[in-house]
Protein backbone atom coordinates (compact mmCIF):
# COMPACT_ATOMS: atom_id res chain seq x y z
CA UNK A 1 0.00 0.00 0.00
CA UNK A 2 1.12 3.41 -0.58
CA UNK A 3 1.68 6.32 1.90
CA UNK A 4 -2.11 8.20 0.31
CA UNK A 5 -3.88 4.54 1.17
CA UNK A 6 -1.85 4.88 5.05
CA UNK A 7 -2.91 7.70 5.36
CA UNK A 8 -6.31 7.49 3.67
CA UNK A 9 -7.08 4.39 6.17
CA UNK A 10 -5.81 6.09 9.45
CA UNK A 11 -8.61 9.28 8.74
CA UNK A 12 -11.51 7.45 7.89
CA UNK A 13 -14.28 6.52 10.77
CA UNK A 14 -15.09 2.61 11.31
CA UNK A 15 -18.37 3.09 8.46
CA UNK A 16 -16.02 4.84 6.15
CA UNK A 17 -13.36 1.77 6.15
CA UNK A 18 -16.42 -0.49 5.69
CA UNK A 19 -18.28 1.02 3.08
CA UNK A 20 -14.83 1.37 1.05
CA UNK A 21 -13.64 -2.01 2.05
CA UNK A 22 -17.03 -3.33 0.10
CA UNK A 23 -16.22 -1.29 -2.74
CA UNK A 24 -12.51 -2.20 -3.56
CA UNK A 25 -13.22 -5.78 -5.30
CA UNK A 26 -14.57 -4.27 -8.27
CA UNK A 27 -18.25 -5.30 -7.22
CA UNK A 28 -20.34 -7.45 -10.32
CA UNK A 29 -23.68 -7.14 -11.01
CA UNK A 30 -24.90 -9.66 -8.70
CA UNK A 31 -22.83 -7.99 -5.80
CA UNK A 32 -23.86 -4.66 -7.11
CA UNK A 33 -27.97 -5.99 -6.84
CA UNK A 34 -27.44 -7.44 -3.27
CA UNK A 35 -25.59 -3.87 -2.22
CA UNK A 36 -29.22 -2.40 -3.09
CA UNK A 37 -31.00 -4.82 -0.54
CA UNK A 38 -29.08 -3.47 2.30
CA UNK A 39 -29.35 -0.42 3.75
CA UNK A 40 -32.13 1.97 4.90
CA UNK A 41 -34.24 1.46 1.38
CA UNK A 42 -33.98 -2.22 1.52
CA UNK A 43 -37.56 -2.69 2.28
CA UNK A 44 -38.63 -0.97 -0.56
CA UNK A 45 -35.37 -3.06 -2.76
CA UNK A 46 -37.33 -6.19 -1.66
CA UNK A 47 -40.56 -5.12 -2.42
CA UNK A 48 -39.46 -3.58 -6.00
CA UNK A 49 -38.00 -7.36 -6.71
CA UNK A 50 -41.20 -9.34 -6.01
CA UNK A 51 -43.39 -7.19 -7.85
CA UNK A 52 -41.30 -7.03 -10.42
CA UNK A 53 -41.82 -10.56 -10.65
CA UNK A 54 -45.34 -10.64 -10.16
CA UNK A 55 -45.46 -8.76 -13.10
CA UNK A 56 -43.21 -10.71 -15.30
CA UNK A 57 -46.26 -14.15 -14.21
CA UNK A 58 -48.76 -12.04 -15.10
CA UNK A 59 -46.86 -11.55 -18.63
CA UNK A 60 -46.42 -15.12 -19.02
CA UNK A 61 -50.58 -15.10 -18.27
CA UNK A 62 -51.42 -12.75 -20.62
CA UNK A 63 -49.36 -13.79 -23.38
CA UNK A 64 -50.68 -17.63 -23.11
CA UNK A 65 -54.02 -16.27 -22.75
CA UNK A 66 -53.61 -14.48 -26.08
CA UNK A 67 -52.23 -17.62 -27.75
CA UNK A 68 -55.09 -19.82 -26.72
CA UNK A 69 -57.98 -16.94 -27.10
CA UNK A 70 -60.55 -17.95 -29.88
CA UNK A 71 -61.59 -14.51 -31.27
CA UNK A 72 -59.49 -11.23 -32.34
CA UNK A 73 -60.85 -9.12 -29.79
CA UNK A 74 -59.94 -11.25 -26.81
CA UNK A 75 -56.33 -11.77 -28.60
CA UNK A 76 -56.06 -8.08 -28.86
CA UNK A 77 -57.02 -7.57 -25.01
CA UNK A 78 -54.74 -9.76 -23.63
CA UNK A 79 -51.88 -8.85 -26.15
CA UNK A 80 -52.27 -5.34 -24.85
CA UNK A 81 -52.14 -6.62 -21.33
CA UNK A 82 -48.88 -8.54 -22.11
CA UNK A 83 -47.29 -5.04 -23.63
CA UNK A 84 -48.32 -3.69 -20.30
CA UNK A 85 -46.96 -6.25 -18.47
CA UNK A 86 -43.47 -6.28 -20.40
CA UNK A 87 -43.84 -2.24 -19.82
CA UNK A 88 -43.91 -2.41 -16.02
CA UNK A 89 -41.52 -5.07 -15.57
CA UNK A 90 -38.99 -2.69 -17.95
CA UNK A 91 -40.02 0.01 -15.80
CA UNK A 92 -39.28 -1.63 -11.95
CA UNK A 93 -36.31 -3.02 -13.58
CA UNK A 94 -34.74 0.89 -14.57
CA UNK A 95 -35.59 1.93 -10.96
CA UNK A 96 -33.32 -1.22 -9.80
CA UNK A 97 -30.52 -0.27 -11.87
CA UNK A 98 -31.13 3.63 -11.15
CA UNK A 99 -30.55 2.27 -7.65
CA UNK A 100 -27.58 0.38 -8.23
CA UNK A 101 -26.17 3.39 -10.03
CA UNK A 102 -27.23 5.73 -7.34
CA UNK A 103 -25.18 3.30 -4.60
CA UNK A 104 -21.74 3.35 -7.51
CA UNK A 105 -21.89 6.74 -7.53
CA UNK A 106 -22.05 7.45 -3.60
CA UNK A 107 -18.95 5.42 -3.68
CA UNK A 108 -17.18 7.51 -5.83
CA UNK A 109 -18.43 10.94 -4.05
CA UNK A 110 -16.82 9.26 -1.12
CA UNK A 111 -13.68 8.76 -3.01
CA UNK A 112 -13.58 12.04 -3.93
CA UNK A 113 -14.24 13.26 -0.34
CA UNK A 114 -11.52 11.46 1.05
CA UNK A 115 -8.88 12.72 -1.72
CA UNK A 116 -10.08 16.38 -0.80
CA UNK A 117 -9.82 16.21 2.80
CA UNK A 118 -6.45 15.19 2.27
CA UNK A 119 -5.75 17.36 0.11
CA UNK A 120 -6.69 19.78 3.05
CA UNK A 121 -4.55 18.26 5.63
CA UNK A 122 -0.50 19.58 6.15
CA UNK A 123 1.88 17.11 4.73
CA UNK A 124 4.72 15.49 6.67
Amino acid sequence: MSNFDNDLSAALSADDKAFLDDLEGGRGLFDQLGATMRGPMRFWSYLITVVTFLWFLGALYCGWQAIQAEQVRETILWSAGLLLSFQAVGLLKMWMFDRMNLLSLLAEMKKIELRVAQLGEPRS
